[in-house]
């Protein structure tokens, strides 16, 4: 029913795959939830073979994992899963038995507040956004006190997002969470909306840096992903995928973070109505570590773009 991967760099030059699913049954109404972590090495640009792996049952929260640097254990990274009122956060035991659940609690980031809706901390955990789910404003919280692995957070300040088509976002059509994404050194954040907004942010401003739109006549999800990727020679890229609503292709916009000019529409084929019986999992959309390779995967397909085809300023444009 959910599939997504993600590829994550952690120390000595290694990178962790996270795979995350969950399977429904039509017949008892079970679920199931599945993760996927395994440890490679990286040699010569290449992904090696596996160095550790736990492929196995996981808890109810596995999809809401967000991964996060850390500088208290061994792999340089930790997960947080949102509750109401704090943050749990969770490291990987590679050292557990064959077989046995490897995500172990490391500690809890507390709110000054009750959320109910979006919740995403920047890499460095020092920003928290809250979006409400009328798709109206952001919250903007600071971390205070406490260690790296227990720290208290504290409104600082609301931003409104965009409304430039005047939508009534409070409509049950459009009744959901925006998404919320934050670059990789935690300086901006987008947001993307149910009405097919994108809006670009200053963690330091009240002023949105760039407004994009898309067409949802007729689409309840005009945005499928929103991220943004830190490649080489610190260009950032922002991408999201758009579903388009006449033709039903999937459109990724690759736009650079800085002067937000929409550098590349890259277009994946229109899925046929035989390959909807044959359910093969999600759409998906990760950038290899550096940032210099993109891949989407679209019902069981997986393509693969290499950002970095051409030299100097604009290196990472060209498939």
């Amino acid at each position: 029913m959910a599939i997504s991967f993600t590829l994550i760099p952690i120390n000595r030059n290694r990178i962790l795959l996270i795979g995350k699913s969950h399977e429904e049954s039509y017949v008892t109404d079970e679920t199931w939830h599945y993760l996927h972590l395994s440890i490679h090495e990286i040699h010569s640009y290449r992904v090696g073979p596996a160095l550790w792996t736990y492929h196995n049952y996981g808890h109810s929260n596995i999809l809401e994992l967000q991964p996060m640097k850390s500088t208290t254990n061994s792999l340089g990274i930790t997960f947080g899963v949102h509750s109401k009122s704090r943050m749990e956060l969770f490291n990987v035991s590679t050292d557990a038995k064959e077989d046995s659940y490897p995500l172990v609690e490391a500690g809890q980031l507390n709110y000054s507040r009750q959320f109910n809706d979006a919740v995403v901390l920047s890499p460095d955990r020092r920003v928290l956004l809250n979006a409400d789910q009328n798709n109206e404003t952001i919250d903007v919280f600071y971390s205070g006190t406490g260690d790296a692995d227990n720290m208290d957070f504290s409104f600082i300040t609301q931003v409104s997002i965009p409304n430039p088509k005047g939508t009534n976002r409070k409509e049950e059509r459009l009744h959901r969470a925006p998404l919320l994404a934050f670059s990789a050194d935690g300086t901006k954040f987008a947001a993307g909306t149910a009405d097919g907004v994108v809006s670009v942010w200053d963690v330091r401003s009240k002023i949105p840096l760039k407004v994009f739109e898309v067409d949802v006549r007729r689409n309840k999800w005009p945005i499928w992903h929103l991220q943004f990727s830190s490649g080489i020679l610190g260009r950032e890229v922002l991408v999201f995928m758009e579903n388009e609503v006449s033709t039903d292709l999937k459109i990724i916009h690759l736009i650079d973070a800085i002067s937000f000019e929409t550098e590349e529409t890259l277009c994946l084929p229109e899925i046929s109505h035989a390959s909807y019986i044959a359910y093969r999992g999600r759409n998906t959309l990760f950038f290899e570590p550096s940032g210099g390779s993109m891949y989407a995967s679209l019902e069981g397909t997986l393509y693969e773009w290499n950002l970095r085809e051409n030299t100097g300023p604009e290196w990472w444009l060209g498939e």
